[in-house]
């Protein structure tokens, strides 16, 4: 449906919403603990009243059962840990010192704007949204206008829940979300891909604001010749068939020591017959597509990859129904599109190496991928292809568990994204470390060795020569720390004259 108000007038009419959450922000309702700990109670309260509705509408949205729903219930545990854990993170952290401490207290930014995509809808929406609670933010959340089940649901159960002047939720499509960006935000979360992240990021730029960026690419699987077969297959295939493979740390592609690829190609066909049935069809919890766009899109580049479809395929993708069935593709031409593009659907294109370093300088000639997998009972190969691939994520024997756990980052690098999140960290994202001297005034601690110099008079000469000796001498690396920490607290009130 088209906008009922121009992007301008959408820009203003966001702008005074802000404005009433900026002066909320203001009176430090956010700044409470105990606000803070029933915000995160309510949004708890929330999965446990409406689980059901939740994965409900998760199933009509993306297809298959409402089993389709539990990733997204998933993101509790976010809210679980943040809860668990607020009164630790929000406490002001002595660093160092006794005659003047040095201090890091954690603080709110302001008022943020989550952008969550369609392919998770509420996990991805819930988990930033957690974090931000957690640092003392206000939000104005915009879920996904591909998901027209999901997102009025999520519009109309957050402000039943949380504290409507202090979290909003704007539906719509790119006019909306222009307007929405045309505005002065304390910090932005984007989940999706980079195309539009690079917007999100110009319109940023303009207003100087900080940006957590969530992307994606082609994440890459390194196979072995010592890798366990029958383990690597079964974790693989969970991975990639699983949401249809529409999950940005999806294995995108497979490189296979050559000595197993007949094996790994007769497995992994084996399991998507047995999950799936002969043509995909015969799971209910399979899904479908997001739209008959992208079904279109997967359908080109099973088309053009150059390769052998060795199961599935594009005869039995039914755009019109969203549904692209696992699809394997062997030995695909390097310069397809598909090797090219991240391919965010159940498409698996699988390459032969015959030696570590050809497989490695495959997968650096990509941009930097939010995950790289590694199956291999080798610690000498595994730690050579961690050492030489950079990626956002890693798993070792393992795909996809690197974004599950509270007490590790996720987030992404190079055109993967950039920011991190989940647990400690991602309250870290949302907080300002505000650093604090806490200087005694005590007798005996009031002045400084050096007086202020007065007016028209240098300091001696012998102090230059003195300072530098003190900075860089000759002394034990220990005694240069303690020295040159007292040297910055006698000059501090020569630095405060100078404006420095």
């Amino acid at each position: 449906m088209a906008p009922t108000q121009s992007v301008e007038e959408l820009t203003e009419d966001y702008g005074k919403q802000l404005a009433a959450m900026r002066q909320t922000f203001a009176s430090g309702r956010s700044r409470s603990v105990e606000w803070r700990k029933q915000q995160l109670s309510q949004l708890l309260k929330m999965y446990e009243e409406n689980h059901e509705l939740i994965s409900n509408t998760i199933a009509a949205d993306m297809g298959g059962t409402k089993m389709r729903g539990m990733p997204e219930i998933a993101a509790a545990q976010g809210v679980d840990e943040a809860l668990a854990n607020i009164d630790c993170w929000t406490r002001e952290r002595w660093v160092e010192g006794w005659i003047h401490r040095l201090c890091v207290r954690p603080e709110p930014k302001g008022v943020v704007l989550i952008i969550a995509p369609w392919n998770v809808p509420w996990q991805l929406l819930v988990r930033p949204l957690a974090s931000a609670i957690a640092a003392g933010n206000l939000a104005v959340l915009k879920p996904s206008e591909l998901n027209p089940q999901s997102s009025p649901l999520i519009a109309k159960l957050i402000p039943q829940y949380l504290d409507p002047d202090c979290f909003r939720v704007i539906e719509g499509a790119v006019p909306e979300t222009t307007a929405l960006l045309n505005n002065r935000w304390d910090h932005i979360f984007y989940t999706g891909n980079a195309a539009v992240g690079r917007v999100v990021m110009a319109a940023a730029a303009k207003h100087l604001t900080p940006v957590t960026m969530e992307l994606g690419g082609k994440s890459p699987v390194l196979v072995d010749e010592t890798a366990k077969m029958d383990v690597t297959c079964r974790r693989i295939a969970f991975a990639k068939w699983m949401l249809c493979g529409q999950i940005c740390v999806a294995p995108d592609y497979v490189l296979v020591h050559r000595s197993k690829e007949a094996e790994f190609i007769e497995r992994m066909v084996k399991l998507a017959k047995d999950g799936y049935g002969e043509d995909g069809t015969q799971q209910a919890d399979f899904g479908r597509i997001v739209n008959e766009r992208h079904a279109e899109r997967l359908e080109k580049l099973i088309k053009t990859c150059g390769g052998e479809v060795v199961h599935g395929g594009f005869e039995g993708i039914q755009k019109s129904e969203g549904f692209v069935p696992p699809t394997i593709i062997k030995q695909p031409s390097m310069d397809a599109p598909i090797m090219k593009e991240e391919i965010f659907g159940p498409v698996l294109p699988v390459i032969p190496y015959d030696n570590l370093e050809d497989a490695l300088e495959i997968i650096k000639k990509q941009e930097i991928p939010l995950a790289f997998y590694v199956f291999s009972e080798s610690s000498r190969n595994v730690e050579k292809a961690l050492t030489a691939i950079q990626s956002g994520g890693a798993g070792v024997n393992t795909v996809f568990e690197q974004v599950v756990p509270e007490s590790i980052p996720f987030g992404g690098l190079g055109e993967s994204g950039f920011g991190m999140y989940h647990g400690k960290y991602g309250f870290d994202e949302f907080s300002h470390q505000r650093a604090i001297v806490r200087k005694s005034t005590l007798p005996g601690f009031q002045g400084t060795l050096f007086p202020l110099p007065k007016a028209g008079e240098a300091l001696p000469e012998f102090v230059y020569p003195l300072v530098v000796r003190l900075q860089l001498g000759i002394f034990p690396q220990s005694m240069k720390s303690c020295w040159r920490g007292l040297f910055h607290m006698l000059m501090s009130p020569f630095r405060t004259l100078a404006g420095r």
